[in-house]
């Protein structure tokens, strides 16, 4: 799935000063005029963009400000008239809101984004709101749920970054462990200098989600080799001692056997041994993806960090471990051609164990790598039922990725809506994408 990017962009600039009655001087300048695309000024798209940037950052004076300086050259702008409609509705402006909206669907009448935000209007104006995200998503599904991927009135992505050096700026003003932790989870790469010092700090982690990610981190393929095999070693103790408080679990034992081995080595005989004393265990892991996820951003928002949610939740899949399962699916590729048939059958089984337990998991990287390793196995097993069985799964969840991508929840300039539907996906992603296709609830 096509997950949010992270450009550092915003939110560390001082907001601009209000424009006092930017609403009054809104309707005061503007006359109902036909459908037009044509801005009269050259900047009126970056600087919607802009302000469709302040708005999901939740700098609404800067916002407004930005927004109705477009609407003053280029009136007729329809994503600046969106986005002004989407300030209204977050700051509960909600007849200015509407005001806004009618001339949107008076502009553009045959366009879906405008009904859409007439329907979260309405939903605004309940004595008790069903809250962003559902009102969202009931819209969107009543009309239709049109693809709203090339919309010429949403304005560009409005997800924010986190560039190399921005990073290493909040990496040098802290001083906490933690913070720089989750920090280095975010780097593009990883550079030898923080692997070094990430490494020195494992031997006292105890976050066992934490450890998997940084585990993730330091046996990277673009790290020095010489430093792979020392962070290797290390990784393993600290992972063995942790898995002694987790008796009845997998993911940890898992990522203690796969780490500092090379993909296209063929298993042991004695790694099979642990692999199938792993497989037999009751439970994928015990942490859960929505604590990483709070954590992680409850410790960004602290740093002031750009969209602390969406990096929050590019924090806590890396706590997932899945390139750890992916190495145990190429490694068991690479062992199966040397077996017989019985030891064939029996890697197998263990594939199919491990897989199972992962497809139960409420991420879709977990539940993705999970389908995966059981269609291995069940292809050693000579089970082609249960082969077509995983990959009817594995389709169905890419409809339900394909189709929530048509929503483009990625350019809607409203902080509120993107907030808690980062939230709904955190607590079960799998459960938030079947509620795109009408077959769940949101979480």
């Amino acid at each position: 799935m096509t997950r949010r990017k992270l450009l550092w962009c915003l939110g560390l600039t001082t907001p601009l000063v209000t424009l006092a009655g930017s609403f009054a001087f809104w309707r005061a300048r503007l006359a109902h005029r036909p459908l037009a695309l044509a801005v009269s000024t050259v900047d009126a798209v970056p600087r919607t963009r802009l302000a469709a940037w302040a708005a999901a950052e939740g700098e609404l004076v800067r916002a407004r400000e930005e927004v109705t300086a477009v609407l003053l050259g280029a009136p007729d702008h329809l994503p600046a008239l969106l986005v002004l409609a989407c300030i209204a509705l977050e700051m509960g402006e909600l007849r200015d809101a509407q005001e806004v909206i009618v001339r949107l669907r008076a502009m553009a009448p045959e366009q879906p984004e405008p009904r859409l935000l007439e329907k979260l209007l309405s939903e605004r104006q309940r004595p008790v709101p069903v809250g962003w995200g559902q009102a969202f998503l009931e819209a969107w599904t009543q009309l239709g749920r049109p693809d709203l991927q090339r919309s010429l009135l949403l304005p560009d992505s409005t997800s924010v970054g986190l560039d190399a050096p921005a990073l290493e700026r909040a990496w040098n003003r802290t001083s906490s462990s933690r913070a720089r932790l989750t920090l280095a989870l975010l780097f593009p790469a990883p550079s030898e200098v923080h692997a070094r010092w990430i490494l020195q700090q494992v031997p006292e982690l105890d976050d066992s989600a934490l450890l998997v990610a940084v585990s993730d981190l330091l046996t990277d393929n673009r790290l020095v080799a010489s430093l792979r095999q020392e962070a290797a070693s290390v990784l393993r103790q600290r992972l063995a001692r942790l898995a002694e408080t987790c008796p009845r679990t997998m993911q940890l034992r898992l990522v203690q056997l796969m780490a500092g081995t090379e993909r296209d080595v063929p298993l042991g005989p004695q790694e099979m041994d642990v692999l199938e004393a792993i497989s037999v265990l009751p439970a994928w892991k015990e942490d859960s993806f929505t604590r990483s996820f709070l954590e992680a951003r409850r410790c960004l928002t602290e740093m002031a960090v750009p969209d602390a949610s969406g990096a929050a939740f590019a924090v806590a899949e890396r706590t997932l471990g899945h390139r750890f399962v992916l190495r145990l699916l190429w490694r068991a590729a690479a062992t199966r051609e040397q077996l017989i048939e019985d030891e064939r059958r029996r890697v197998g089984r263990m594939l199919w164990r491990i897989g199972s337990r992962l497809a139960e998991q409420s991420s879709l990287l977990e539940r993705s790598v999970g389908t995966s390793l059981m269609s291995s196995g069940a292809t050693s097993m000579r089970h082609g039922g249960d082969q077509r069985a995983a990959f009817a799964h594995e389709d169905d969840m890419h409809l339900a990725v394909m189709t929530s991508l048509r929503a483009a929840l990625d350019r809607w300039p409203l902080r509120s809506l993107t907030e808690q539907l980062l939230e709904s996906r955190a607590r079960s992603e799998v459960t938030w994408l079947r509620a795109f296709v009408g077959k769940a609830a949101l979480p």
